[in-house]
């Protein structure tokens, strides 16, 4: 066996043999208590409701939401990856030159080598909101914040531009977690970094973007794929002067 095969309801979706939305993951992944695999029933002490997968799911940390399959019905280990449809027909990242038509008729769903099972880094501004106004005065400043993960790899920075990627302004780590008992980094990290007001009067548009211990960070722009996953491009938020 090398596989663990994992499926929700039958009949929730139109595709496939019995309308199910299943995956797999690799056995070995499965059972390696480093990566904290667990099949979950509650979540901070409380039973899960619907949403967040009542009454059991599976969590993968570190890995796309994709495999961490809700209202669980079956588990099997294999010899094989799961045949579930959308376990080939989801979560791909195909090259940029195949687009639908390509993809079906060329069978690039099946290549093993475009599958998406860990997460890359990301980041995100949270602070200001969008469409927060914020009083210009030539003393005070503007509060950013936001949030970075990774897929288990520590985030090791995280950094604002105000000219387009010319320059970065590294932030503060406000708020990190310790490691697992394995080293692993599982959690979010939130940032935070005062930019003067008198700095942002030029400013049309505000990066964010992080960096792990691999040192892998966020590209400046995208990549198109059919399916629009897995781009991390840095995080824009647009400045509207009054």
């Amino acid at each position: 066996a090398a596989h663990v095969c994992l499926r929700g309801p039958k009949g929730e979706l139109p595709r496939g043999d019995d309308g199910s939305y299943g995956t797999s993951i690799a056995l070995r992944r499965a059972v390696d208590p480093a990566f904290d695999v667990i099949l979950a029933y509650k979540q901070n002490g409380r039973l899960l409701t619907p949403d967040h997968g009542a009454p059991l799911r599976v969590i993968i940390p570190g890995y796309i939401g994709g495999r961490m399959i809700k209202w669980l019905e079956e588990v099997s280990v294999t010899a094989e990856e799961s045949s579930n449809y959308y376990h080939f027909h989801d979560n791909r990242v195909l090259p940029s030159h195949v687009d639908e038509a390509a993809a079906n008729a060329e069978g690039w769903w099946y290549k093993p080598d475009f599958i998406i099972n860990d997460l890359n880094v990301n980041s995100a501004v949270t602070s200001p909101g969008h469409g927060e106004a914020r009083e210009l005065s030539a003393a005070g400043g503007c509060a950013f914040a936001g949030y970075a993960y990774s897929n288990g790899n520590k985030i090791i920075r995280c950094e604002l531009s105000l000219d387009d990627g010319a320059s970065w302004r590294l932030a503060d780590v406000t708020r990190r977690a310790p490691p697992s008992a394995a080293g692993k980094h599982w959690a979010w990290v939130w940032w935070a970094l005062e930019v003067p007001f008198a700095d942002l009067l030029g400013c049309r548009e505000v990066l964010c973007r992080a960096w792990d211990s691999t040192m892998n960070t966020q590209p400046n722009s995208f990549t198109w794929n059919v399916m629009g996953m897995m781009n991390n491009c840095v995080y824009r938020v647009k400045v509207h002067p009054r």
